[in-house]
């Protein structure tokens, strides 16, 4: 791939983390690949909790399943597009729920209370004058 050896390198050399410019895990907020493409970055993301968004789109030769290796919860997310994998990062920066933009939603349980069981936010204090 052109370009290739100027993409950054997974290293666990505790020496290099002290120079300027270096891009650490704590830099990143999430991992966007092709789905199907499992390597040392994406691992090394999948191992600290870093989310990982698989994109369907981008057709390629590799065949490995993110399904079969450890992942936290959520922390895998699989999308059609470059565009809609946008949308997520856009999302997870926001603090938006992915589950609050998915179609189908969830059902949705809403409780109520009686008149009875209800207690009031806000009362009065019959010493205080109103």
């Amino acid at each position: 791939l052109k370009g290739l050896h100027n993409s950054p390198r997974v290293t666990r050399d505790r020496m290099i983390f002290q120079s300027a410019g270096v891009v650490t895990a704590e830099d990143v907020s999430c991992l966007v690949i092709p789905d199907g493409c499992v390597g040392l970055p994406t691992l090394a993301a999948m191992e600290q909790g870093i989310p990982v968004i698989a994109v369907r789109e981008n057709r390629n030769r590799m065949r490995n399943r993110l399904s079969d290796f450890p992942v936290r919860s959520g922390n895998l997310i699989t999308v059609d597009s470059y565009l809609e994998a946008a949308g997520v990062l856009a999302a997870l920066r926001a603090g938006v729920s992915l589950e609050s933009v998915r179609r189908p939603l969830k059902r949705t349980v809403v409780r109520t209370e009686t008149a009875e069981t209800a207690v009031p936010v806000l009362q009065d204090d019959p010493a205080r004058p109103g």
